[in-house]
């Protein structure tokens, strides 16, 4: 436990209170300096008033055996380190050692005669101030060593009382922390120690709470977990027999079409009338161009979505195989990107309005069995638009012709198929043949599915 929190505390605590003890013992010997010293200035300046009577009077009946009692009596009062009198005829009676730093006090003695004072010698007293400090300092010292062995032994029983009533329990929950894992049932952490309900026994108690309710969330979370693993297998399931659904409708939808298509067409054999052929015919195309659109949606993994070159180019083969049979000289040429995508909603009218005039072309465009080229673009202009061109080099339109105006259904269906269903736009050029610009947008409806 060498870096544990007791061991940690004790040195702190030890080092904050010995620095404390140590400006205190300062504080306490400058202050008993003070105070012995003026004490012992203030006891020598009594002692002088109180024998300097008598050594006037013995220095004034000249006797000298009294005079040297006196200095001799005097030089033994505490912490005089030297007295000495010396008298008119220059004798001197001293006791102590004067040292060589001393600085005694002189002071003159008077005897009062006949109303003057008369001179009869000098006094010299000096205090032992280095024996003050001495003194002052052992007695600081051994206060200083009584109230460091008392700290040290105050610290100690801190640091023992510490290491039994905190260290050893925040220890053992550390180990318990350490052994805590999400999921993991064990036993809730105990502390031995009495009496119980206090700081640590309410940590110990809140984090077995926490540890159960990281239990109960974890069984909660392996419960959620299963069942949103089984409400996405659901979800899935559900998805796959939807896919599957719709797969099968759009396959039937083309289905049903290429029947009706196929019944158009066995009518068209038998009809006798050119005109009625021509409108079967006609009907047939469309109906297929509509069929071929469910067939890739079916086909594809997005059933919403088809590849509008893809499809571009399956319907044109669609209408050279139907159409040009019988017309040899007449090639149609496609030059679609791929990677343009189109909604149910939106390739339908497309699918419809190319079949239109690329119809349109093959029958009108190029009349006395001429040929020709027709061919087909397919590409995203800058602003986003999708542009589709049908172009060919035919005899061109007649001067003045509108499509709504002059346009028969087919042409009038392009119109609004486009302009009113797809919220695009239609222009066509005439001269050395004939072009038209269709163009729309991809965005304009959302997936069903």
């Amino acid at each position: 436990m060498a870096g544990g929190i007791g061991p940690r505390a004790f040195r702190r605590m030890l080092l904050v209170c010995l620095l404390l003890v140590a400006g205190t013992t300062a504080v306490q010997y400058v202050r008993r300096y003070r105070s012995r010293t003026e004490s012992a200035i203030e006891a020598a300046e009594n002692l002088r008033s109180v024998q300097t009577p008598a050594l006037l009077s013995a220095l004034w009946s000249s006797d000298t055996d009294q005079v040297r009692i006196l200095v001799d009596g005097m030089a033994l009062f505490p912490y005089v380190n030297y007295v000495s009198v010396a008298d008119q005829d220059g004798r001197v009676y001293f006791a102590g050692g004067m040292k060589p730093s001393s600085r005694p006090g002189f002071f003159p003695l008077v005897y009062p005669y006949g109303g003057r004072e008369i001179p009869v010698g000098t006094l010299a007293l000096e205090i032992d101030t280095e024996r003050l400090a001495s003194d002052v300092r052992s007695e600081v010292l051994q206060s200083l060593g009584a109230q460091a062995f008392l700290l040290v032994l105050a610290s100690l029983l801190v640091f023992l009382l510490f290491e039994r009533m905190v260290t050893r329990h925040l220890v053992r929950i550390v180990e318990h922390l350490d052994g805590f894992s999400p999921g993991k049932v064990r036993a809730p952490l105990r502390l031995d120690k009495k009496p119980k309900g206090d700081e640590l026994e309410i940590l110990a108690d809140s984090f077995n709470a926490l540890e159960r309710g990281v239990a109960e969330a974890r069984a909660d979370e392996v419960r959620a977990m299963e069942d949103l693993r089984e409400s996405e297998e659901a979800v899935r399931r559900s998805l796959r027999e939807k896919e599957t659904l719709l797969q099968e409708v759009y396959h039937r939808t083309k289905n049903n079409m290429q029947v009706i298509a196929s019944l158009l067409e066995m009518q068209a054999l038998i009809s006798e009338d050119e005109g009625t052929r021509g409108v079967m015919r006609e009907m047939v195309g469309r109906i297929r161009s509509m069929a071929l659109v469910h067939k890739k949606l079916y086909e594809s993994k997005d059933l919403s979505r088809i590849d509008l070159g893809e499809y571009v180019e399956d319907l044109t083969a669609g209408i050279r195989n139907g159409f040009l049979d019988d017309r040899k000289g007449i090639e149609i040429r496609v030059d679609a990107d791929q990677g343009i995508v189109s909604l149910l909603d939106a390739a339908i009218p497309c699918g419809l309005a190319l079949n239109e005039l690329v119809v349109n072309a093959v029958k009108h465009a190029f009349p006395g069995g001429r040929g020709g080229l027709i061919r087909v673009r397919l590409g995203r202009r800058d602003d986003g638009m999708i542009e589709m061109r049908v172009e060919d080099d035919g005899i061109g339109l007649p001067p003045g012709f509108d499509a709504e105006r002059d346009g028969r259904l087919g042409l009038r269906t392009v119109v609004s198929l486009i302009e009113y269903q797809l919220h695009g736009s239609v222009e066509y050029r005439t001269g050395e043949g004939t072009t038209w610009i269709l163009a729309f947008r991809d965005g304009l409806f959302e997936a069903r599915v």
